[in-house]
């Protein structure tokens, strides 16, 4: 149930952080009593506490022994309280506190005989009150070995320790108290950049995990999985995560906490690959990329074997081997970025990962995790920003392709158009050639001409002013009306509030619309007056063009047709249908037709509306 319920106050630690109280003592208050102790060093497993006492084995104060720790070694500590008889007996219980080891056993007097209690990370199962601090070790002066002595002994398996580092002291149980369940200004000093750092995690993970569930990339997943391992990593102890996950600290959660270190880099680089498309745009560095991915790899198989195989010092020289080769390939990738990038994304790559170097190193020299922390952090703001700014390069860059796409799509049709008209107008010239009007041929041939060269100067462009079309339609009508004799009256309006050298429309849109109220309504009609009119006018963001014609109307000009055999839908109208359709994506109708009747329900005629949008 324990195993619950710490799991659960990790979930709420990472949901929005805990106030813890702080103490108003001083920090001097809560500090104990430092102890002078010397140290034997052996690798003889069969030493025991009772062969230490009877035997002279050769303790030497730490001072003079300025060595490090070896995974093979084994510590005997002797603290000699000597100096601190008198002080021990004006209180019934003290607390030892001693640096963090992987394994310790301390070894005391309780009732006339010498016990042994485990006190390593690996072997003493603690359920911390504090996230900071370990119990301490409750003793009375009965407890001291020989009247003065207590023993540990100890073994440092995970990294290389300084002796010069370690740490003994005493204090009374106010002392203890105040550590393990009160948190100083110092202590909560110390907590606020991991909680900010968890924050800061939590929403990076979350964020890009739902990014790539949405869009499937791979970047935004290894970026997650970095994140995720990162702070496993960096708050393991303060979340106390080796007992959540694990049930305790052991080689099981040793050799995966271990193994992290090795698979944050993997993410990390397999992250850059992806985020800088290496593959494509810098293969010199993608090669040397694919190259690290493997040895990282190789080294997690042989940082899971060394583990197995408890060959601490093996997997101690991996770890060392693992940083210098990351080190010095970060430096190099860095520097060739600064030189090679091909854009802003080699920037942020290189400043994140100064950042992220930076900090590690600084962990790793001074054993202080706050380097890391901050290092981390940077890193992760910078590429929450570089995140975002290739999304909006690559959304810029799919809008720029699509205004490309639907350009050449528009020429495209534009061009299928413009032989249509062509064809159309000649055929007219030819009419009039053979029917020996000379004259009119001339006046049609000349209009034709102009008329064809405004067609090329506004051919570059997919869009024209509303003027330009205006004009063309304009020149298109004289010469329709010289073609037919001058049959049908046209006109041309533009509402009130309709600027029409303020807007664009696609070039020779409208024509189609007006030939077919030409051709088969008002030339098909046998009496009476022929009229034509074309109006435009505004309408939220369209242009709204009505053409309204008096001719015979629908019904009975596809009758007509019908009985010529010439029922094919006009070509000029199936182009420009699909034009509208470009320039109008959002709506569902581009044009309507509507036929005009009287009272009698003859018809009277059609009106087209076109809608043409201007954004």
């Amino acid at each position: 149930m324990s195993k619950q319920i710490r799991a659960l106050f990790f979930l709420l630690l990472l949901a929005g952080g805990v106030v813890f109280p702080t103490s108003a003592q001083d920090t001097s208050l809560r500090k104990g009593v430092e102890l002078p102790f010397t140290i034997f060093i052996t690798q003889d497993h069969t030493i025991t506490i009772d062969s230490l006492l009877t035997k002279q084995f050769s303790f030497n104060p730490r001072e003079s022994l300025q060595k490090k720790t070896t995974p093979s070694d084994i510590y005997w500590i002797k603290v000699d309280f000597k100096d601190e008889l008198e002080s021990l007996r004006q209180d019934s219980i003290w607390y030892l506190r001693h640096s963090s080891f992987d394994h310790a056993s301390i070894y005391f007097l309780e009732d006339n005989s010498i016990s042994e209690k485990k006190r390593g990370t690996f072997e003493f199962i603690d359920i911390k009150p504090s996230v900071l601090y370990s119990a301490g070790f409750a003793f009375d002066t009965a407890s001291l070995i020989q009247g003065r002595y207590l023993y540990l002994k100890v073994k440092r398996t995970v990294f290389i320790d300084n002796l010069a580092r370690w740490n003994i002291t005493y204090g009374t149980k106010l002392q203890n108290d105040l550590l393990v369940s009160y948190y100083s200004n110092d202590d909560l000093g110390k907590l606020a950049p991991v909680y900010g750092f968890t924050g800061i995690c939590l929403v990076m993970f979350i964020l890009t995990l739902a990014f790539f569930l949405y869009s499937r990339r791979l970047e935004f997943l290894f970026y997650s999985l970095y994140v995720l391992f990162l702070v496993f990593y960096l708050t393991s102890d303060i979340y106390q995560l080796h007992e959540i996950f694990f049930g305790r600290v052991g080689l099981m959660s040793y050799g995966f906490f271990q193994a992290s270190q090795i698979i944050i880099n993997l993410f990390y680089i397999l992250f850059i690959m992806y985020y800088l498309d290496s593959k494509n745009d810098y293969p010199k560095l993608h090669k040397a990329l694919k190259l690290i991915v493997y040895i990282l790899l190789f080294s997690i198989v042989l940082e899971v074997y060394f583990v197995l195989s408890s060959n601490f010092m093996a997997n101690i020289n991996l770890m060392n081997f693992e940083r210098i080769v990351m080190t010095v390939f970060g430096l190099a990738g860095m520097v060739y970025l600064l030189i090679k990038t091909k854009d802003k994304l080699g920037y942020f790559i290189v400043i994140g990962s100064f950042f992220y170097m930076v900090g590690a190193l600084a962990l790793l020299f001074t054993q202080t995790r706050i380097y890391m922390v901050l290092g981390s952090s940077l890193e992760i703001l910078i590429f929450a920003c570089g995140l975002t700014y290739k999304i909006q390069q690559e959304y810029i860059e799919k809008l720029r392709f699509q205004k490309e796409s639907l350009l050449f799509e528009n020429k495209a049709l534009r061009a299928q158009m413009n032989p249509h008209f062509i064809f159309n107008s000649l055929s007219s010239i030819q009419h009039l050639i053979i029917s020996g009007k000379k004259e009119a041929s001339i006046k049609y041939l000349n209009k034709f001409s102009l008329l064809m060269r405004n067609l090329l100067e506004s051919s570059i462009e997919t869009n024209v002013i509303l003027t330009e079309e205006i004009s063309l339609l304009e020149k298109y009508l004289e010469l329709e009306a010289l073609r037919f004799n001058k049959s049908f009256q046209y006109n041309i309006s533009v509402a009130v509030g309709l600027d029409p050298d303020a807007v664009e429309v696609p070039a020779l849109i409208v024509q189609p619309f007006v030939e077919n109220a030409i051709l088969h309504g008002l030339l098909k009609k046998s009496e009476g007056e022929k009229l034509l009119y074309i109006r435009f006018r505004k309408e939220d963001h369209f242009i709204i063009c009505e053409i309204e014609d008096n001719g015979i109307g629908r019904q009975a000009s596809e009758a007509l047709e019908s009985e010529l055999k010439n029922s094919k839908k006009s070509r000029g109208i199936e182009v420009t249908e699909k034009r509208l359709q470009m320039v109008n994506k959002s709506e569902d109708v581009f044009f309507q037709i509507i036929d005009k009747t009287d009272a009698l329900g003859k018809a009277t005629g059609t009106l087209v509306i076109i809608k043409i949008g201007t954004e």
